[in-house]
């Protein structure tokens, strides 16, 4: 769950599937907040296609957009409904909504006995095996 993993970073899914977790869902602007909740198509005049892509922007559960419970119940949802052993939060070093945000989302997770942590990065790949480490870590606590 988090920030958006920008094209062709993939490290964070790299350390978590070495470390022999299997990834089961990703709720990012890139995962599935991308694709739930669509355009409806079935709108007539131009008007009702407006209305219908407002709507649909409307949805978007983002960190940039407060008050956001939607997305700590879309979180959680997606979590039991996945049944999932445990959630990896991911935020950028520089983006402080998902930062901030994290600590909700943990709350929650942890109210709904569903074990997380949070990772925080960039781009560069200095700190893989620092990561590595820690979702190692994370993963024995949650066998």
């Amino acid at each position: 769950s988090g920030c958006p993993m920008a094209v062709p970073n993939w490290k964070l899914p790299y350390v978590i599937e070495s470390s022999g977790a299997v990834i089961v869902g990703e709720e990012s602007c890139i995962g599935t907040r991308n694709t739930r909740d669509l355009v409806d198509e079935s709108a007539g005049p131009l008007e009702e296609m407006l209305d219908a892509l407002a709507d649909r922007y409307m949805k978007i559960d983002c960190a940039c957009f407060t008050p956001n419970d939607e997305r700590l119940e879309n979180v959680e949802a997606m979590a039991s409904d996945l049944k999932v052993d445990g959630v990896i939060q991911y935020a950028l070093m520089f983006c402080q909504p998902y930062a901030h945000e994290g600590i909700k989302v943990e709350k929650r997770l942890t109210a709904a006995s569903i074990p997380s942590m949070s990772l925080e990065t960039d781009y560069s790949m200095e700190d893989v095996e620092q990561l590595k480490t820690r979702v190692e870590a994370f993963l024995e606590t949650v066998k």
